[in-house]
Parts: structure tokens; C-alpha cells; sequence
């Protein structure tokens, strides 16, 4: 018996369906769309942002109503001077106006200023006490940012302060806040362990808000109004240390009503090592685990996950290139044996498919650096000019692009977060493209890394510093967050995905917990600075030159804050306004609360208006 089999016009067109969406179900799975699109990603150099001026230079000049704040620091006394470089590093960051003078050169008229910071370790060496009576009476503001050291000048002054009984010395441990100094951290405590101060025993009387205290119950920040002015006073040495700004900015926006002052606004994730060739073979901790050797259980298990986790709070992951984990630094580098392009495409589709970015942590995983003492230090190779650095970066950069044709890559991450100037200039002769170096931000004692302040570099690179780190729950990523977010607005976090694989970073800890740590310290941050805006390197690269180039200037009457820009930016700006007053008009910006008594403000044009009520009471 034979069997005839007749395609209808209706199975036709299903098949012709089913061909087309194959089509397009591959196409998607393939760079084709990439290699189309290329990068959207794009930085523009600063000539090419449009700029308006809300003011001309005469206008500029003379504006009425600006603050001024005078610093004062002991070149002699080195405690002095870097609570010095630290308040003039947050003060232009705020970008208030202020002037840096040596205490033997003080001015004798102080009614210029509408605050004072001493970084002094002593009252005594001030050339005079005389004038702290009548300035604060009248108006002014006088920010202690050391502990005070007890002397006769101190006795002088020290009831004025809201001081009533003096103690002796100690070195007061842990740290609570009692208000929020930094933003989003009233009652938040801080260990021994982490936090330590020179301080002096203290008892405060009824008109003083203390701020911050030490598991001694020893008073560390407070203020107390003295006629019409008030006095802050640090009673602490962790003004010294970088990761600290943050409680400066805010001690600072305690001796100023109404203060307000620009911020980035982002938030950024990286990926260090991702993606990278993926070890052969099995991790027996992992496989026991999961039932999976190592590429697998990156493939199945950690990339979702992680993709997971970035899909549940809104995150956008920047993850940096590895070709090869080879030791070589003499050229030629030609195709290491270890480089994985299949990996590279399948992850890095994903990755820029969730909204990220790839970027570029190295040829292999060798510091570029020539310093034998930095390379030897983290067991690298240091590298033997800069023209092998330069061409070790041409490979790296070529691998991607036989994965991404079109791709701008414009991130760089260094090794371990080392990066010396030859380096640093192998980098910019050989990547055009180049636009933002993140390494990081908080001090190196060893003298190492490669240390970041946020700023626009001589050359046009974004400096644009990571501030935490792990995937774990780690104290010093809160605090350093904290301080970072209040002063900057900048939340900057960066995990390995090797960590699983290495007994000491991942402190026997299984996948499954760290990731349950990581999501929960995530979620955590993204819960208490929810108004940061989520942003690759690269974009946050964009906002880092528009908050450098542009000029504010406030001018502060009794129900309003007026601000003019200069050098105002497409787009917006944005700024923390720290107020007890309610907001009662909006011009030309937008005012959100993010905290009590603390603001964000997105600004759209180069001028705008806040009005504000009366205090409440």
C-alpha cells in the first residue's frame, strides 16, 4: 500500500514561521546585533558636551551672598596637615568656597568668613583666642576637627564649647551615630576593632546635640550654639584617614544651616576577572557541591546567579577582561593557550545584554608596573619598559574585538590595583579609546596600589576609584560606603568570581553562602541609598565630567536658596541639600527626600530656586 504525504499552504507557512524565528532566535544569541550597534556606551570628551552659563564673569564677581570658609592648619605639625589635605579634598568636593591659610598668617579681621575649621591639635597654636569669643557670638562657625588637647587655652574656651567637666586622655573604641551625620546611618555602630580615636573625657551640658559617641560613651561629634553662631568640635583623630569624609562632610554641614552641595549620584558593581579564561578541570570543594567541574558551575550556577541578583535590584555589572593568566611580560604576545573567545562572547553578550559593560583588567593578571618591589609584592613579574606593556594591552583589546568588532571598550581596571606611571602612559599611548581608570580609593600604608581621589585627569581620563569590595559581609565596606555616599554620592563595590576557589578569600565559605551574603549586603545598600542612580563605569565616567566642569554658586536668603551654574552640562546635575526647613518651592529643579532633614535635588537648568519654610521646632 502506498502512502501519499501533501504539505498544505497552511504547513508551509507554519515552517516559514518557525524558520524566521530561529533566525532571529540566533541572531540574538549572536554578537551580529552587537556588531551593528556597537557601544552605546560612549563618552564624550569635555569640549563636546554642551555648556550654558547662568552667570558672566562680572556677574561672577559681583554675586553677594556666597559662603566662605577659612581653614587653618600647623604646616609644622603633621597630624595638622592631613586633616588639612583631607578637609581641602571635601571642601572641593562641595565646591565651597574657602581659603587655606598657615595659622602664623591668620587674618586678624575674621568677619569675612562664615566658618572657621581648625585642624590643630591645640588651641595654643593659634597666634590669638581672643577673636573665638565675638566671631562665634556674631554669627560665625568653628569646626574642631582633632581632639582638643587639654592646656590653658583650652580652660579658656572650653565652657563655650558646651564643654562642663574635662577628663583625661584615652583612646576611645567602636562608634555609634546618633544622628545622621551620614546619610541613612542614625544608630548605626561601628566596632572597636575598626574605629579608634585620640580623644579626652568629656561631660556636655543640656544645649549640646551630640552626634556621635564611643562604646566609652566618650561624646566624639557634637555642636553647641554660642550666640548667634555655634561650635562643632571633633573629639577624635580619624580625621586623618580618607575613609573618614564622610563625617567630615557632614560635621561640616553642621556648621552651615541649609547647606548644600554637588554629588555624582551612581552606583557601580565591577567584575574583576570576567570574564577570564575559567580553570580546566574540577575544584573539589565546588564539585562536591554541585556536581559540576569548574566551567560548568560558572556556566549553570555562579553567572546566573549573578545575573539574578543584578536583575532583583536594578544592577549594572562592569565586568573586566583577563585574556590569559600566563606570567609573560616580553613581547611578542601572540594566542596564549588559555584564552577562551567562546567564553568571552557567550558572557559578555549577557553582560552587556543586562546593561553593562566590559572593560579591560589586563593582557594577563601582571601589575603594569616596572617597580620590581610592587610586582614582587602580589608574586608578579614586573614589566621590562613601557613598550611591552603597551603592546600587551594591542592583545588584550584585539581579543575582544574579534568577539565585540564594533565595541568601544573604555574601562580600565589594574592588576591587584597597582598602576605605575609608565604604566598609566602604556595605557593612554596604546587605547585611544581609554576613558576611566578605576583602582581605588582609600589610603595604601604599603605604598602599593594605585590611589584615586574622583576627578577628571590632566590627560581627559576619568580617576574614578572603587571603595568596597567582596562578597562577603565585610564592617569596613559599610563604613567606607557610608563616608563615600554621604561626601560623593558614590557607592563603588568590586567582587572576583574566584573567590569560591580559594580557601583564604573564601574563608570556607560555600557558593551558596557567599552569594546569600553578597545578595543580602546588596540589597541592604541598594535599601538605604535607594535614590542612587545604577550606571557602568563609563556612565558614571559621563557624570564625573559634568560634576568637575561645572561651577556652582549659591546664594543663601531667609526663605531660599537661589543656585547659579556656570558650565552647566546637558542633562542634570545633582546635589544634597542638608536642611531642617520643610521645601516649599521648586524652580527649575527637583527636591526629593532622602533622609531626615537631607535632600536630593536634580537641577535642570543653570539657574534654580529652593524655597524653604521656617525651621521646624
Amino acid at each position: 500500500m502506498k502512502f501519499s504525504f501533501k504539505l498544505t499552504t497552511q504547513v508551509y507557512a507554519m515552517l516559514a514561521f518557525m524558520l524566521v524565528m530561529a533566525l532571529i532566535i540566533q541572531a540574538s544569541r549572536s554578537d551580529a546585533i552587537l556588531h551593528m550597534k556597537g557601544n552605546q556606551n560612549h563618552i564624550q570628551d569635555i569640549s563636546g558636551i554642551k555648556q550654558t552659563n547662568a552667570l558672566t564673569p562680572e556677574q561672577t564677581t559681583a554675586l553677594q551672598g556666597e559662603r566662605q570658609l577659612l581653614l587653618l592648619f600647623n604646616p609644622k605639625d603633621s597630624a595638622s596637615v592631613k586633616i588639612k589635605n583631607n578637609a581641602e579634598h571635601m571642601l572641593k568636593y562641595m565646591k565651597i568656597r574657602f581659603d587655606a591659610i598657615d595659622v602664623s598668617a591668620m587674618p586678624t579681621n575674621m568677619t569675612a568668613y562664615d566658618g572657621v575649621i581648625l585642624t590643630l591639635s591645640s588651641l595654643s597654636q593659634l597666634p590669638s583666642t581672643g577673636w573665638i569669643d565675638n566671631y562665634v557670638q556674631n554669627g560665625g562657625s568653628l569646626l574642631f576637627t582633632s581632639m582638643p588637647q587639654i592646656d590653658q587655652a583650652l580652660y579658656q574656651n572650653y565652657r563655650k564649647m558646651g564643654i562642663i567637666e574635662l577628663g583625661g586622655y584615652l583612646t576611645s573604641t567602636g562608634l555609634e551615630m546618633k544622628s545622621n551625620v551620614l546619610l541613612n546611618d542614625k544608630n548605626a555602630k561601628y566596632s572597636p576593632e575598626l574605629i579608634q580615636n585620640g580623644s579626652i573625657r568629656v561631660s556636655l551640658g543640656s544645649d549640646s546635640t551630640v552626634h556621635a559617641t564611643s562604646d566609652e560613651n566618650v561624646p566624639l561629634l557634637w555642636e553647641t550654639p554660642y550666640g548667634q553662631g555655634k561650635f562643632v568640635v571633633f573629639n577624635g583623630s580619624m580625621f586623618q584617614e580618607k575613609t573618614s569624609r564622610g563625617v567630615l562632610s557632614g560635621a561640616i554641614s553642621l556648621m552651615l544651616p541649609d547647606t548644600i552641595y554637588p554629588v555624582l549620584n551612581v552606583e557601580l558593581i565591577y567584575i574583576d576577572d570576567f570574564p577570564a579564561p575559567i580553570p580546566a578541570g574540577t575544584n573539589d570543594k565546588v564539585y562536591q557541591e554541585y556536581h559540576r567541574n569548574t566551567a560548568r558551575f560558572y556556566k549553570d550556577i555562579w553567572w546566573p546567579d549573578m545575573l539574578k541578583i543584578a536583575a532583583e535590584h536594578n544592577l549594572k555589572y562592569t565586568g573586566v577582561v583577563i585574556q590569559t593568566y600566563n606570567n609573560q611580560v616580553n613581547p611578542p604576545f601572540g594566542a596564549p593557550t588559555d584564552a577562551d573567545g567562546l567564553n568571552l562572547t557567550l558572557f559578555g553578550r549577557e553582560l552587556i545584554k543586562q546593561g553593562g559593560e566590559i572593560g579591560v583588567h589586563g593582557y594577563n593578571h601582571q601589575s603594569l608596573t616596572t617597580n620590581e618591589r610592587i610586582a614582587g609584592s602580589f608574586g608578579y613579574n614586573a614589566w621590562p619598559d613601557r613598550k611591552s606593556m603597551s603592546e600587551s594591552i594591542t592583545s588584550v583589546l584585539d581579543f575582544i574585538h574579534q568577539s565585540f568588532v564594533n565595541y568601544k571598550v573604555m574601562t580600565y581596571v589594574p592588576p591587584s590595583n597597582a598602576l605605575d606611571s609608565d604604566g598609566r602612559a602604556a595605557l593612554k599611548s596604546s587605547w585611544p579609546d581609554l576613558k576611566s581608570i578605576s583602582s581605588v580609593y582609600s589610603e595604601d600604608p604599603e605604598n602599593r596600589s594605585y590611589v584615586q581621589e574622583f576627578e577628571i585627569a590632566d590627560d581627559g581620563i576619568a580617576e574614578l576609584p572603587r571603595i568596597s569590595s567582596g562578597f562577603m559581609k565585610d564592617e569596613f565596606n559599610d563604613w567606607a560606603t557610608a563616608n563615600a555616599v554621604t561626601s560623593l554620592g558614590v557607592f563603588s563595590h568590586f567582587v572576583h568570581p574566584d573567590d569560591i576557589l580559594d580557601p583564604d578569600r573564601s574563608h570556607s565559605y560555600n557558593w551558596e553562602q557567599m552569594r546569600d551574603m553578597f545578595e543580602k549586603y546588596i540589597s541592604k545598600s541598594v535599601q538605604q541609598y535607594s535614590w542612587l542612580r545604577p550606571m557602568t563605569a563609563s556612565q558614571a565616567a559621563v557624570e564625573l565630567q559634568k560634576y568637575q566642569i561645572s561651577e556652582p554658586h549659591f546664594v543663601h536668603k531667609d526663605n531660599e536658596i537661589d543656585g547659579y551654574i556656570n558650565h552647566f552640562p546637558e542633562g542634570s546635575l545633582f546635589y544634597v541639600l542638608r536642611t531642617d526647613r520643610p521645601i516649599t518651592t521648586q524652580e527649575n529643579c527637583k527636591v526629593t527626600r532622602i533622609d531626615s532633614g537631607s535632600y536630593l535635588v536634580e537641577v535642570t537648568r543653570d539657574q534654580f530656586t529652593i524655597g524653604l519654610g521656617d525651621k521646624k521646632q
